[in-house]
């Protein structure tokens, strides 16, 4: 029997369009969102994204051998060492990926906050760059809630429009 070669599948994405009209990427897997955000770098579409992924952190995938139905029940937003851990994933690993994702490894998303509650943790993280001529602004918000280890990141992009220019779209 001949070989068949097996196609480059893209990444694997739900589209939810919301009752504003607006598209939205939702996202399973980190690799797939990272695959998704080079290839909207690379088509030039990067400007005006929005994307959600909803994921087990690696280090908590590690911890339960890569079986979410050994996740212990006290990973969630009230573990310090669950909390501190998920920041360090998101600084040293998340962001910086998504800078390399789009070209630009030195963003540093120096404006950042972080808002507790009872039932969540979340991180907000903003930073402005250009790419191809063009100025954009990304929001990044990360979110853990109280009843499991489950994060959900919310990606937006937005043109920047400087003064100069007629403008076509708003900021985010």
């Amino acid at each position: 029997m001949p070989n068949k070669k097996s196609k480059v599948k893209g990444p694997k994405v739900n589209t939810i369009t919301t009752r504003e009209g607006e598209s939205v990427k939702i996202f399973e897997d980190m690799n797939d969102f990272g695959t998704y955000l080079k290839n909207e770098t690379e088509d030039n579409e990067f400007d005006h994204v929005h994307c959600k992924l909803k994921y087990y952190p690696p280090f908590i995938m590690r911890g339960a051998h890569d079986d979410p139905d050994k996740i212990k029940d006290t990973a969630n937003c009230h573990s310090r060492k669950y909390v501190r851990h998920l920041k360090q994933h998101v600084e040293k690993h998340l962001l910086k990926d998504i800078g390399q994702s789009l070209q630009n490894p030195e963003l540093r998303f120096n404006n950042k906050s972080k808002q507790e509650s009872f039932d969540t943790v979340t991180w907000k993280y903003e930073d402005e760059t250009e790419l191809n001529q063009k100025k954009f602004k990304i929001d990044v918000e990360i979110r853990c809630h109280n009843n499991g280890a489950l994060v959900d990141v919310d990606y937006k992009t937005g043109p920047i429009i400087s003064n100069n220019e007629a403008p076509s779209e708003s900021i985010i």
